[in-house]
């Protein structure tokens, strides 16, 4: 049974090795990887009085999924935006995965507002999400409003 939480220091290990194989596996492969930043992640999203939210998606003993986000002023105002840094789930826990991510993305709403947020952007830029998320994001009310270019 998949269990949504809040990350532990213990589960360390386990979401540094997911959030390097996502690192690898997508358009941020060639964007290199640090433990102790992954670290930092952990130790912050861990914390619920910091500006970093996270939560890990658990079955039986396996971390299979995490979301992490966080919340920053805007460069122009001293207005909060909570902004997703990423969505990560093991391929093989991908099926049936739309009503996880629907309450994730609930739970981190209801942080952001707490936190005075005055909006939530969530974004695709990995080359890996499943077809399905984009679909998933308009359908709990986000609305696309721009594009990412990349070149390296």
């Amino acid at each position: 049974m998949r269990v949504i939480r809040n990350p532990r220091l213990s589960d360390f290990d386990q979401i540094n090795a997911l959030g390097r194989w996502f690192q690898e596996n997508s358009l941020y492969r060639h964007s290199g990887w640090s433990d102790a930043k992954s670290l930092h992640w952990v130790v912050t999203g861990a914390d619920p009085e910091s500006s970093t939210f996270m939560l890990v998606v658990e079955d039986g003993d396996e971390i299979v999924g995490f979301f992490l986000g966080n919340i920053v002023e805007y460069f122009f105002s001293e207005n909060l935006i909570a902004q997703d840094l990423v969505m990560v789930f093991k391929p093989e826990h991908r099926e049936g995965i739309g009503e996880i991510i629907k309450k994730i993305l609930e739970k981190f709403s209801a942080w952001a507002k707490t936190k005075n947020a005055t909006e939530l952007c969530v974004g695709v830029t990995s080359g890996i999400a499943g077809e399905g998320y984009e679909k998933l994001l308009k359908a709990v009310g986000f609305n696309r409003v721009g594009s990412i270019y990349k070149r390296t």
